[in-house]
């Protein structure tokens, strides 16, 4: 029902997949027509296969190696080991040894993919933390830099939520609703233009 009624509005306001503001009416009613049957499924899909059976754009899946934070919970959890080692086994070093070899569990890289229907995201190499968004809900996306306060990890910004193991370089995605969120990458030109080719 709610994607039923998304689609109406968009027809009136003229919002389309190329994301040109254009009303589109048919020639005899001047009613608005649904954007997506405007377009043909080969241009609105640009991973379809092209009549050679060749897809046009392969997916885009990065893995970003999250080197400062894990050479910091890396040193503290090695320090940790060291000192359990001369002093003896203590419970409170314990505990925070196994919070260290957790976090780099998770967040020791971050995985950025795009598929056919969606962004996904993954944290380290356990893949405990993953999250993804359908591509139809994705309005833009564009190259930016952090401020480096903003820091690693799961971080809520002003610009909204923030997901990054290193650097300052990101993506912003802007999604229908309004939401607005962050992708940390070291590839945010290659990044941005897959969303943007998925999203078209």
């Amino acid at each position: 029902m709610a994607q039923q009624i998304a689609e109406v509005i968009r027809g009136w306001l003229g919002w389309c997949p190329d994301q040109q503001m254009v009303r589109m009416k048919t020639q005899n009613t001047g009613i608005p027509v649904d954007c997506q049957s405007a377009f043909p499924a080969q241009d609105r899909n640009p991973a379809s296969p092209d009549p050679a059976g060749n897809k046009r754009n392969p997916p885009y899946e990065h893995t970003q190696p999250g080197y400062l934070l894990t050479g910091a919970v890396g040193a503290v959890a090695l320090f940790l080991i060291v000192m359990t080692i001369v002093a003896g086994p203590e419970p409170v070093s314990l505990i925070v040894l196994c919070i260290m070899l957790f976090v780099l569990a998770i967040m020791s890289r971050l995985t950025v993919s795009v598929s056919e229907t969606a962004l996904h995201l993954r944290f380290g190499p356990v893949g405990l933390v993953r999250k993804e968004w359908p591509l139809h809900e994705i309005i833009s996306a564009t190259p930016v830099e952090n401020p480096w306060y903003y820091g690693y990890g799961l971080r809520f910004t002003p610009h909204g939520r923030l997901y990054n193991v290193s650097g300052r370089h990101a993506v912003e995605l802007l999604l229908a609703s309004g939401t607005k969120f962050r992708i940390g990458t070291d590839e945010p030109e290659k990044l941005a233009e897959a969303v943007r080719n998925a999203i078209r």
